[in-house]
């Protein structure tokens, strides 16, 4: 424990020496950066959620970014960025979180469209985000020499075995095992996504390649918001008290310790609803959080429903008066958590998945990893106004100062530079004049997807 909490004072103080260094970092020249995104992308979750925001961001600064991704992805605006799709072999266009049959092959054609968009448009260095996209670029590295940056998202001791894709647990937590040991080892520099991960990567033996933490960011100029009252009205919600969970909900992400906690909820607030909002269906998942529900005795409680849009989804956080993170021991910063923050609502978590937030300041934490200590910290929340109201306050304040997608493109950036500094090529990508974005400028190589729009249905499901 004291190792633990020595180890988080030194990388405090790191945070802050960044912090007092970004206005001494040198100016940075129009980059070429080729982002992996391993994935169905742009996507209204997690880990393309958050690289959509960075490359975003990223190309307002001036720089030329082209994103390499599955041929999947949903109808969301990319401003700004070049977008290369593998070729639609399998004709599948669901978005899905976690291992599939397909995925081997989509990695394998991700490494040859890598290498084209990497000798067509001479990019300077590969950004890979997750396991999967460091792996293809470990592939793309011998051919083209590209210095590599890695994104650490998640580890895979605690997330792979609960996809249920691998027959076997025993073999599952073995591959975990293995990559958890080696993909970081991938990056020229590691980019860690949160204080738990950046710990990991130290236990690894990778501080000297590790840089200081990336908060993920987004647009607060952007962030919509919802009518509270229409909202509460157009779902028959009158005073009722609403918890409420937002985003994937496999198996990893613990909603059963949530529809558990809710046990401990309704014998002190009999009138208090679980909202579920879905952002990526999920038709087998969501039959299991039924049928457990059912067996709890607690259905009449829980609400599901699946936003038409990111907007949406987004607009919907108004109607709770409490936000919930049920997953424990979570090894970065939930992209959740930063909408829950953003939108002002206050926020319930695991204090073993707390990272840089303060206990009463910013977010209520459960103290134990259980069901009963999650239920009676979110009582105590919804029975308190001025907490409430507390850590509402608070925890917008602190992603306001931490979290805007600008300040996290502006460190991004710089780790680019300090690693084209050590190339060859540096001279001369210091000597290109500065690149002029044009307004609204977009080359999607997605003109031979159709592009139907997901028409999601946000009536209640329950």
């Amino acid at each position: 424990m004291i190792n633990t909490l020595r180890r988080r004072k030194k990388i405090a103080r790191s945070h802050q020496a960044v912090d007092r260094s970004n206005s001494d970092v040198v100016a940075e020249p129009p980059l070429k950066v080729c982002v992996l995104a391993a994935c169905p992308f742009p996507a209204n979750h997690g880990t393309p959620g958050s690289i959509r925001e960075l490359v975003e961001a990223t190309a307002e600064r001036g720089h030329e970014v082209h994103v390499v991704t599955y041929h999947i992805g949903e109808e969301l605006p990319l401003r700004n960025v070049h977008l290369h799709r593998i070729p639609d072999w399998t004709g599948e266009r669901t978005v899905t979180v976690g291992p599939t049959k397909y995925r081997p092959l989509y990695d394998f054609q991700m490494v040859l469209k890598t290498l084209q968009v990497l000798r067509r448009h001479k990019v300077d260095l590969i950004h890979a985000h997750g396991y999967e996209a460091a792996l293809v670029a470990a592939c793309c590295h011998p051919f083209v020499r590209k210095p590599i940056v890695y994104s650490a998202h998640n580890a895979m001791g605690d997330e792979l075995a609960s996809y249920n894709f691998f027959r076997s647990k025993r073999l599952a937590n073995g591959l975990a095992w293995l990559l958890d040991r080696t993909v970081p080892r991938i990056g020229d520099c590691c980019i860690p996504h949160s204080v738990n991960l950046q710990e990991f990567l130290y236990a690894r033996g990778l501080e000297k390649r590790t840089e200081a933490v990336l908060n993920f960011g987004v647009n607060f100029d952007a962030m919509p918001v919802g009518n509270r009252q229409a909202l509460r009205q157009a779902f028959n919600l009158t005073d009722e008290p609403v918890i409420l969970y937002s985003g994937v909900i496999d198996q990893f992400q613990r909603l059963d310790l949530l529809l558990e906690a809710m046990v401990h909820v309704l014998p002190r607030l009999p009138r208090a609803k679980l909202l579920l909002l879905t952002n990526v269906p999920n038709a087998e998942s969501e039959t299991v959080l039924r049928e457990h529900a059912r067996a709890l005795g607690i259905e009449d409680n829980v609400m599901m429903m699946v936003p038409r849009s990111l907007d949406d989804g987004l607009k919907l956080l108004s109607m709770c008066d409490l936000a919930v993170v049920p997953r424990p021991k979570a090894p970065g910063f939930p992209i959740k958590l930063l909408n829950y923050l953003a939108a002002k609502r206050p926020c319930v978590m695991y204090a073993s998945s707390c990272s840089r937030l303060s206990h009463g300041e910013h977010i209520w934490l459960a103290s134990e990893d259980t069901p009963k200590s999650l239920g009676d910290a979110l009582v105590q929340v919804l029975k308190d106004d001025v907490l409430r109201n507390r850590i509402a306050d608070g925890g917008h304040q602190f992603v306001r100062a931490r979290h805007d997608r600008r300040a996290a493109a502006e460190q991004l950036c710089n780790v680019y530079t300090k690693l084209l500094q050590t190339t060859r090529r540096w001279d001369e990508i210091a000597a290109r004049p500065a690149r002029i974005v044009t307004e609204m400028e977009q080359l999607d190589e997605l003109a031979a997807f159709d592009g139907e729009a997901k028409e999601m249905n946000l009536d209640a499901l329950a």
